[in-house]
């Protein structure tokens, strides 16, 4: 797996076509998409792939070189197994050569006024090789990432309040920020209003009427059935139901309410009076987006809609907007925690990579303008500090210096990697990349639009990269292969008595005491 998603790095990764056994078939370049969408059935890879969601949740980028990285990182731990290296000392080694190389990113990165934001969002958008739209989109999303720094104070972005949504039609180059949440529904009903600015009822359950007896058969051990004997009983019944809810639907309009949005559904027989009533309703939201809008509008998620007051009702201006043939739902806030980038692409096969690419982009250049700090992007970076690794390797007088070198040697898998998907060959992108380092070009590196090696911060398009985040990229990669590296047993997760174990299991529970 780390191998494949290897073969996706840089805007020349190769395509993967993941058939899943409903018959749906992806075709993808994006290793975040790749390792979500396949069928893993190893508990190690599973465990890979949740370290790279988790580490993907909380800095927005680089989750395919940390997958490619731990995979290097697990090729030299097994050389070094057979070498007779314990993994207590591949570990010492491994993270030696991680301060090394933290030595030298301190040593050799750049302000960020040296290469530009503008250059920082181009180098992450690797879904599209266009030239003018990489530069294009640069220069938006550098004007969406200074928007949401200065709304933020220069704090930390909460990754949360920041959603990309995509709709098919349209250019690439069609790219806004809006300040609030995109909901990509409409209406449940086309006589509902069309946008309104007031109260907000968010909720998690069905809009409908309520049945009676529904309390009492919420309790343990109660179950209420209602029998009508004829006819008119019956009606009787629903009649007294609707007038509960077009009560309760009085009431939700008296405290203010305008908009209702549910992630479940809104039943068909009380559309009807939610319109006449001047609401709209939008049913089988995302929870995630759900969340969003509390967190934008100020409204409190409700179970029910009886619950429905002026204080737990969330404040936005919502409108609905025809976009590329289907109608989309804008909720705009005053809030400065909830943002949404709204972009188009021509066709169905590019929507999800080019999503996940400009929320890399828009995390990337908020990153690297909270810190200021970048280094050289084009495996620049990772082979200047490969060559630092090993040479502080010598002074390493036990067998970890073994260790230490692999680290140095695993790093160069991100220029090597780059360098293939660029159609040149990896090893000899390597050793040019090594020569010119030696001769003190530190900011040498691999440019993969171009298929050159060159200096990556002097271009007329420099490569860079956020330095906060190559760090996070080595730190998580040495972590997880230490973590996968030390297993020396699976067990299942059932009764591991002695009794009942076999033979294989007792010698495994005998081991580890």
């Amino acid at each position: 797996m780390c191998e494949i998603v290897a073969s996706t790095l840089g805007p020349f990764g190769a395509n993967k076509l993941v058939v899943e056994d409903t018959g749906t078939v992806t075709m993808t370049s994006s290793g975040v998409e790749l390792l979500e969408r396949c069928d893993l059935e190893n508990p190690a890879v599973e465990l890979l792939r949740t370290a790279a969601t988790g580490f993907r949740t909380e800095h927005g980028d680089g989750t395919s070189s940390l997958v490619a990285l731990v995979g290097a990182l697990l090729d030299e731990a097994v050389a070094l197994r057979e070498q007779g290296l314990h993994p207590t000392a591949i570990e010492r080694g491994y993270r030696a050569g991680l301060e090394h190389a933290r030595t030298y990113v301190t040593d050799h990165d750049l302000a960020v006024s040296e290469g530009g934001s503008e250059a920082v969002a181009r180098t992450t958008l690797t879904a599209t090789r266009d030239p003018t739209l990489r530069a294009t989109l640069g220069d938006e999303i550098a004007e969406i990432a200074t928007v949401v720094e200065n709304d933020t104070g220069g704090q930390p972005f909460d990754r949360r309040n920041l959603a990309v949504v995509s709709r098919v039609g349209g250019t690439l180059g069609e790219t806004e920020l809006v300040r609030g949440a995109v909901l990509d529904d409409s209406p449940v009903l086309e006589t509902m209003p069309r946008s309104a600015d007031g109260g907000i009822a968010l909720l998690s359950s069905n809009v409908d009427v309520a049945r009676a007896g529904g309390e009492m058969s919420r309790r343990p051990g109660i179950v209420l059935t209602l029998s009508p004997d004829t006819f008119e009983e019956r009606q009787a019944f629903d009649d007294n139901e609707m007038e509960q809810f077009e009560a309760a639907v009085e009431d939700a309009v008296g405290a203010g309410c305008q908009v209702i949005v549910t992630t479940a559904s809104v039943n068909d027989r009380v559309k009807r009076t939610l319109a006449n009533a001047g609401i709209m309703a939008i049913q089988r939201v995302d929870e995630a987006d759900l969340a969003r809008l509390a967190r934008g509008t100020g409204g409190t998620v409700l179970g029910a809609f009886s619950e429905i007051s002026a204080e737990t009702l969330g404040q936005g201006t919502v409108t609905v907007q025809r976009e590329a043939g289907r109608d989309m739902t804008r909720v705009e806030t005053d809030s400065e925690q909830v943002y949404t980038v709204f972009c188009r692409a021509p066709d169905p096969r590019t929507l999800d990579a080019f999503s996940k690419s400009i929320e890399s982009a828009v995390t990337a250049v908020t990153t690297a303008n909270r810190t200021g700090r970048i280094v050289p992007g084009g495996g620049a970076i990772e082979l200047g500090a490969a060559q630092a690794v090993r040479g502080a390797a010598r002074s390493v007088e036990t067998r970890e210096q073994l260790a230490v070198n692999a680290f140095g040697d695993a790093l160069t898998v991100i220029p090597r990697a780059l360098a293939q998907t660029g159609s040149l060959d990896g090893t000899d992108a390597v050793i040019e990349l090594r020569t010119e380092h030696d001769a003190g070009n530190h900011t040498t590196g691999f440019d993969a639009l171009l298929g050159e090696t060159k200096d990556v911060i002097a271009a007329d398009a420099p490569v860079i990269e956020p330095r906060e985040t190559k760090l996070a990229v080595w730190e998580s990669a040495v972590d997880l292969a230490v973590q996968l590296l030390r297993i020396d047993a699976q067990l299942p997760a059932r009764d591991l008595s002695t009794d009942d174990a076999t033979d294989t299991e007792r010698a495994a529970i005998e081991e580890q005491g």
